[in-house]
């Protein structure tokens, strides 16, 4: 298995000699080692995409300890002695581990090394820990198999978009993204290193298939990569296509709305779940670590009882704030209307679709005392519009924040990966088919086919279809790309 370092450019070329010129005092020291712990930097980055906006990178102890069992001196040498690594000492035990990011010198543009990990020891342990990793998806075969030969990418147009795209950020700040949620910019550089390490991968055959344990998404290089480089991958030299559900997020919570169900949540086991219809079979569950230790909490939703049917069925009420939010979301207007209402009342207009659905996610994912806050001027604009909508969020949320987002995205891991694609393997068994979480990809020949079986199943679990839309993976949405970010520079007199 070929196990790649990740290190600054100029970091690669000097490291050795700045190591010969001043030996560590401390035995045993193994060089692929030291290189191994400082490629975390850019590693862990990479597999948290959200880290791209954090200047320290947050490494775990425990893991480093059991590849590297004297870690912590090999910190100390590269930061007191060698001076290339800063430490954030601002950490908490058993909740944040300590930070660490190259000094300015070496915040530079990584590059693959040319080494590979060839230290017996450190190969098995990280080939032990990919291997475990690796049990997380052996019962989805029908979604493993197409990670294969046939997966391609043009590396090199991938690669010229990630450094003509840096070239043009890194002195332009207007082009910088922005995340919503965190309140920061992205970091050019660490977009760059992110993207980098994504091709590399793909290119070298490591898929990094995983489901995770907390809500049981699939997760892949294709899932860690960003969407404009999804452009430059094909399969079996094939365009591919994605299908993607309109306001998935506002979609999959009316289900919320349409059924009766139980949520309880276990501080002995440190769970979550959710039931539908019979509480004995939950629908899914998952870790939660933050749930309060003293007590089970039952939260028991009753359609008919103390919330209102779901619009589309019979019975229901008319002129609700409830079946209007079913409504929009089903018809897949739910963001535009949004937009338009912030624009209205708040004086609020945005330039991308996205920066529209990070308010959204400010109502699903932040906690009910938010609401106070100078900035939940979207939410408490939210909580006029839906109220009946915000009292079921706020209710579930009530206790930790984290319930609603984490129940979503579990009941769409539950129907895309366990529902609609084994469905899909069975029924056309040569469509290829890959997971972005709430979407599919597939090609061409199989669009119409995958659209009707998502239809249905989507119909069958919530009530109603919602909207689909495909969007082709083409590569002149790579220069397109850039010819956006060169009109964005602000001309110069």
């Amino acid at each position: 298995m070929k196990l790649t370092y990740f290190l600054p450019q100029n970091l690669d070329l000097e490291l050795e000699n700045l190591i010969n010129n001043n030996r560590p005092k401390f035995k045993p020291f193994n060089m692929q080692r030291a290189k191994y712990l400082l490629h975390l930097i850019s590693a862990v980055r990479h597999n948290k995409k959200s880290s791209v906006t954090e200047e320290f990178v947050k490494l775990s102890s425990k893991s480093m300890q059991h590849k590297v069992h004297n870690y912590y001196k090999y910190w100390d040498y590269f930061i007191d002695e060698l001076k290339i690594v800063e430490r954030d000492e601002s950490y908490q035990v058993n909740k944040a581990s300590k930070g660490y990011r190259f000094v300015a010198k070496y915040r530079t543009p990584i590059i693959p090394s040319k080494d590979q990990i060839q230290d017996t020891f450190l190969r098995r342990k990280i080939i032990l820990n990919l291997n475990a990793i690796d049990l997380s998806v052996k019962n989805y075969p029908h979604l493993n198999k197409w990670y294969n030969d046939n997966l391609q990418i043009d590396f090199d147009l991938a690669t010229k978009l990630i450094e003509e795209e840096y070239e043009l950020k890194k002195d332009n700040k207007e082009l910088w993204d922005y995340d919503f949620i965190k309140e920061k910019y992205k970091d050019p550089l660490y977009q760059r290193d992110h993207a980098i390490m994504s091709i590399t991968r793909m290119r070298d055959k490591y898929y990094a298939l995983k489901r995770d344990e907390n809500v049981y998404r699939y997760h892949s290089v294709l899932t860690n990569m960003r969407s404009i480089l999804r452009n430059a991958v094909t399969y079996n030299g094939k365009k591919l296509y994605t299908l993607d559900i309109t306001n998935s997020q506002p979609y999959l919570s009316t289900i919320l709305f349409s059924r009766d169900y139980l949520i309880t949540c276990d501080p002995k086991n440190k769970s979550v779940s959710i039931s539908f219809d019979d509480p004995k079979n939950a629908f899914t569950s998952y870790s939660n670590k933050n749930i309060n230790n003293n007590k089970i909490i039952q939260h028991n939703f009753k359609v008919g009882d103390s919330y209102i049917m779901l619009g589309l069925f019979k019975g229901a009420p008319v002129n609700t704030d409830i079946q209007e939010y079913i409504r929009l979301a089903v018809g897949g207007e739910f963001y535009e209307e949004l937009e338009q209402k912030y624009k209205e009342e708040l004086g609020i207009t945005f330039k991308l679709r996205k920066d529209i659905k990070a308010t959204v996610f400010q109502v699903l994912f932040t906690a009910n005392n938010f609401f106070g806050c100078e900035k939940a001027k979207p939410k408490k604009l939210f909580a006029e519009l839906f109220p009946e909508v915000y009292k079921i969020f706020s209710d579930i949320k009530r206790t930790d924040k984290t319930v609603l987002p984490r129940l979503l995205q579990s009941i769409e891991s539950y129907l895309i990966v366990d529902v609609i694609c084994k469905r899909i393997s069975k029924e056309l068994p040569n469509a290829p088919i890959f997971t972005i979480h709430d979407s599919i990809t597939t090609t061409k020949e199989y669009i119409d086919d995958v659209q009707k079986i998502m239809e249905e199943e989507f119909e069958k679990q919530i009530g109603k279809a919602p909207m689909i839309n495909y969007e082709e993976w083409n590569p002149n949405k790579l220069e397109e790309h850039l010819d956006k970010l060169r009109k964005r520079i602000p001309f110069v007199a």
